[in-house]
């Protein structure tokens, strides 16, 4: 059954549609402002949405490039008066389906959504060539992350733990909510929590909660992630970062599926389902010792490797365009495209820090764009001669035996940059030089850093 949002301040206009489109076999909800809409298309996913061009709180293109933002996939059909039809075509060009000017013909409007849907139909046994969630990530048409997303899309449905491994900034929690979206749970809470982020003292309270008094600090109750995600999906982001006692903790859970907060003594059923990632191999860390194997098992039924940049190149220039549309709207400008030069910058470039690098360097480029193009002065230098001010991909993968070759100097920099490069982890840092941990940590003593 296809899900339809009708969004429109009209509400007997709504409730009519509704009525109609559920007498031919239809799941329709409906909103009467952009910011209901907005809460319905983020909470459920929906197959398309009719939309009024005008709205009391927003217009059309905003709606439709926010909704678009969320989900690629969504059919978008606006609704518009007559004097209108420039600007709904206007809308088409950004990615509006198709619009149908008042008075509505209801005959008229059916045959319009069936066609759409009809269409969607057809082409959902292939996958589409980019789909984006949340604005900030995009998958693209490359091969391998048509590979991601098709595991996704196949253990979505099920209850398995599912761990996603991939180098920082690849988008893991993107993944993490695609897979929520198009999970069973999808009308429940997706709560994300930063594994590495909350203090070593705080991560009970984190993850199970507390009750007031517990500890110093603890003014009043406080439920923990367990809590907030009862019923829906639980992603624990660098799960890796998890000191060995919270993990026995973490696992005692995950076997029972009951959470006590901290200072209480009952306990509580929660129903999660627990997605995690990790920039690091956690495989590597159950055999040094750091990671229990035990909980490695649990978290692990399903694995999913996220690619980097630099190993899906067919999709940087599409990600570069999308990042330059949503800088245009946060900046408030118009820039119109990438210069050739710029493009071919791009796709040399090794991208470490991946999607988020990317992002950042679109943004500031349209910042300083003074044409209509982005050009290749209005990118850092480091992104445009790497070799000058950074030492290149190459160079980080060029291995332990021209490691002990280089001079100290160089030596030391490129165990600096390769560590940041890693996000401050030094089993991925290792690995990157082809170095084990003792090495490097020998050479974080030799050299003071």
């Amino acid at each position: 059954m296809s899900k339809i949002l009708i969004i429109d301040d009209d509400t007997f206009i709504c409730e009519i549609l509704k009525k109609q489109l559920t007498s031919h076999g239809y799941k329709v909800d409906t909103a009467f402002s952009g910011k209901s809409g907005m809460e319905a298309v983020r909470s459920t996913p929906f197959d398309l949405v009719l939309c009024d061009f005008r709205l009391p709180d927003t217009d059309g293109l905003e709606l439709l490039q926010r909704i678009k933002a969320i989900s690629q996939s969504t059919i978008v059909i606006i609704i518009t008066a007559y004097a209108d039809v420039r600007q709904a075509v206007k809308l088409m060009k950004m990615g509006a389906e198709d619009y149908i000017t008042k008075p509505l013909q209801h005959e008229e409007i059916l045959a319009l959504i069936k066609q759409k849907l009809s269409r969607e139909i057809t082409e959902k046994p292939r996958v589409k060539d980019h789909i984006y969630t949340d604005g900030d990530f995009v998958m693209g048409k490359s091969e391998n992350m048509r590979s991601v997303i098709n595991l996704s899309r196949r253990v979505a449905p099920t209850n398995m733990s599912v761990l996603i491994q991939g180098e920082t900034g690849t988008g893991k929690e993107y993944v993490a909510r695609f897979i929520h979206q198009h999970s069973k749970r999808n009308n429940k809470p997706f709560v994300a929590l930063d594994c590495g982020a909350i203090p070593k003292d705080l991560a009970n309270s984190e993850l199970f909660g507390h009750i007031k008094g517990s500890f110093t600090g603890a003014v009043r109750d406080k439920e923990g992630v367990f809590h907030q995600a009862n019923g829906g999906t639980l992603f624990l982001d660098e799960i890796g970062n998890l000191s060995y006692d919270i993990q026995v903790r973490l696992l005692r859970v995950l076997q029972e599926r009951t959470v006590s907060r901290v200072g209480e003594n009952k306990t509580q059923k929660v129903d999660v389902r627990i997605i995690t990632a990790t920039n690091d191999d956690l495989l590597d860390e159950v055999g040094q010792n750091n990671f229990r194997e035990d909980l490695y098992h649990r978290v692990n039924e399903f694995k999913i490797n996220l690619p980097s940049l630099r190993e899906r190149k067919e999709d940087i220039l599409l990600f570069a365009n999308h990042f330059l549309q949503t800088s245009n709207e946060e900046l408030g400008l118009q820039i119109e495209g990438i210069h050739s030069e710029v493009e071919v910058v791009l796709q040399k470039y090794p991208w470490h820090g991946n999607l988020r690098e990317l992002k950042n360097v679109i943004k500031r480029a349209t910042l300083l764009a003074s044409g209509t193009e982005i050009t290749k002065d209005c990118l850092p230098r480091d992104i445009v001669y790497p070799t000058e001010s950074e030492v290149n991909s190459e160079s980080v993968e060029i291995g332990e035996s021209k490691l002990k070759d280089a001079s100290s100097e160089f030596e030391k920099q490129l165990i600096l940059r390769t560590i940041e490069e890693a996000g401050f982890n030094k089993s991925k840092a290792a690995r990157l030089l082809k170095i084990d941990r003792k090495t490097l940590y020998n050479k974080i003593k030799q050299y003071g850093i």
